[in-house]
């Protein structure tokens, strides 16, 4: 994949991580609510991070869908759906560290790992899952 191609599949990424953490909040108590708006406005910083280096290259920002496939009932639902988009996130950061030479994106993908990883754990340890880490965010 090109780096743009790259960049345009982490907006969409970031896209549905942003209607995820809307749709679990309101399943979490406070606390956990707080952590979740807490990642709600890193995902939305890191979009609109990747809209402009889009705009930059003079290409198009994908849209938000109307609607992704997230459905939580409850407390626990929720928290797994949390994991799930940080790994998700780790998958698409990986691509692009792995996916450009361009040393600033390299550390931009890096940086947006590291976050996705160390947010992952706190929602497994959250939810109760050990180990809390994995070997190799993003694999």
């Amino acid at each position: 994949m090109s780096e743009t191609d790259l960049l345009r599949a982490l907006v969409e990424a970031e896209h549905a991580a942003i209607y995820g953490y809307g749709v679990l909040g309101g399943r979490l108590s406070d606390p956990l609510r707080e952590a979740a708006q807490r990642a709600d406005d890193a995902h939305r910083a890191r979009r609109d991070q990747l809209a402009v280096l889009l705009q930059a290259r003079r290409a198009e920002v994908p849209p938000t869908q109307a609607a992704y496939d997230v459905a939580v009932s409850r407390p626990g639902a929720a928290l797994a759906l949390a994991v799930r988009l940080e790994e998700g996130m780790a998958l698409r950061w990986r691509d692009l560290v792995g996916g450009t030479d361009d040393r600033t994106l390299r550390k931009l993908g890096v940086d947006a790992l590291t976050e996705s990883a160390v947010r992952a754990t706190q929602w497994r340890r959250a939810l109760g899952r050990r180990p809390g880490t994995v070997a190799l965010p993003g694999s």
